[in-house]
């Protein structure tokens, strides 16, 4: 069997009298994180691992941030599933294990303005120390495919699970524009419902190259998941 880890949400900062302290924001939850904790859920933001590999990782991170003598990695990690701030998918193969990881995950589009790209091209430049070159190269990176377009368009017209995302490409819906046409599109009959759609989209012929298109845009840091 395969089990796979990945993160769900965004970080943010908090400031009080104290300073400053991380949280977590779920389905707009707001949940206070310790320091292995914190490092756990940044080993798995933006990433889709094994326990191995998520153990190694805090083990570098831990001793990079001083933040060693904890209890072990496994411990936290159960924790965190359990609050559901990262969550786990099972399966017979990374294949398996991938899909009960994300179907019931909600994809969000990572948005940020002109003004926030442009700062983050000047500090790999000025700052990590990045040539030009390389710096646009990895703008240029952002470009999406059709599929990676297709996905990101139907996200931002609605809040859409990758199972819902799957059945729209599999029923070639593109116009989610209101309430009424995304109910159409995704609930048009008596047996389907938000909670076992993820089991019927897995027999859709489309289902893999969609599942590995959120999986890619996730990767490349263009949307995160959340978990409703």
């Amino acid at each position: 069997m395969t089990s796979l880890y990945t993160a769900v949400g965004r970080f943010e900062r908090r400031t009080n009298e104290n300073g400053q302290y991380p949280v977590v924001i779920v389905n707009r939850n707001e949940y206070m994180v310790d320091i292995p904790e914190m490092i756990i859920w940044t080993c798995l933001n933006w990433r889709i691992l094994e326990l191995p590999q998520v153990e190694q990782l805090y083990k570098n991170m831990a001793r990079s941030a001083n933040a060693t003598g904890y209890m072990g990695c496994e411990g936290y990690v159960e924790r965190l599933v359990q609050r559901g701030l990262i969550v786990s998918g099972i399966g017979g193969d990374g294949g398996d294990a991938l899909y009960d990881l994300l179907s019931d995950l909600y994809v969000i589009p990572v948005t940020s303005g002109i003004f926030v790209k442009i700062m983050a091209f000047l500090k790999f430049i000025f700052i990590n120390g990045v040539t030009f070159r390389k710096a646009k190269e990895v703008f240029r990176n952002e470009s999406l495919s059709t599929a990676e377009k297709r996905v990101i368009d139907l996200a931002r017209q609605s809040q859409l699970s990758t199972a819902e995302v799957m059945k729209c490409v599999e029923t070639d819906v593109y116009d989610l524009s209101s309430e009424e046409k995304v109910m159409s599109a995704l609930y048009d009959d008596d047996i389907t419902t938000c909670d076992n759609i993820g089991c019927y989209a897995k027999l859709f012929s489309k289902q893999r190259p969609v599942l590995e298109t959120v999986a890619n845009l996730y990767l490349r840091k263009l949307i995160i998941f959340e978990r409703i």
